[in-house]
C-alpha cells in the first residue's frame, strides 16, 4: 500500500496547517467512517435522553477529545490508525472554537501530513448540545 501526500507547495512548519491539500492512494482498502461525535458510535435508538445527556454535558474540548477517541476505536477495528486517514469533514455548531478542534486534531494526526479536510459550521447536530461531528475516509492495507 502506498499513501502519498500531495503538497502543491512545500509544507513549511510555520504554517502549522491543520490539513493537507490532498493524498493519492495505491493498493489499499478504503474505509469510510460515519459521523463520529461525543456520543458513542453505537448507542440506543431511539435516543435515550438520560443516557445521551451524560455525553453532552462537557465543554467543546472534552467533546472533541471523546470524538477523536471514538474515531480511533473505529480505525483500530478497520486495521488502521490516524496515519491511515486521508480526508475528514468536520461539522461544528461553533466555528469560533475551531482552535480547540485544531489543537486536538494536531495531537492525533501530527503536524507533518494531516488529512485533507473541510470544516463547516452548522446550526445543530443530531444531539442537542453536541459541539462537533467528524466523518472521514481512511486507507488501510489489504488483508488476505
Amino acid at each position: 500500500m502506498k499513501i502519498q501526500p500531495i503538497h502543491h507547495i512545500p509544507m513549511k512548519p510555520e504554517y502549522k496547517s491543520p490539513y493537507s491539500a490532498a493524498f493519492s492512494v495505491e493498493d489499499a482498502k478504503l474505509v469510510f467512517f460515519s459521523g463520529c461525535c461525543t456520543v458513542p458510535v453505537y448507542h440506543m435508538h431511539p435516543h435515550d435522553p438520560v443516557e445521551e445527556k451524560k455525553w453532552l454535558v462537557d465543554d467543546a474540548k472534552e467533546q472533541t477529545e471523546r470524538t477523536f477517541k471514538h474515531i480511533e476505536d473505529v480505525l483500530k477495528a478497520a486495521g488502521g490508525d490516524f496515519s491511515s486517514v486521508l480526508k475528514i469533514t468536520i461539522f461544528t455548531t461553533d466555528i469560533s472554537k475551531q482552535g480547540i478542534i485544531n489543537e486536538v486534531s494536531a495531537r492525533y494526526f501530527g503536524e507533518a501530513n494531516p488529512p485533507a479536510r473541510s470544516i463547516l459550521e452548522v446550526k445543530s447536530l443530531a444531539h442537542p448540545g453536541m459541539f462537533v461531528e467528524i466523518e472521514g475516509v481512511a486507507a488501510v492495507a489489504k488483508t488476505g
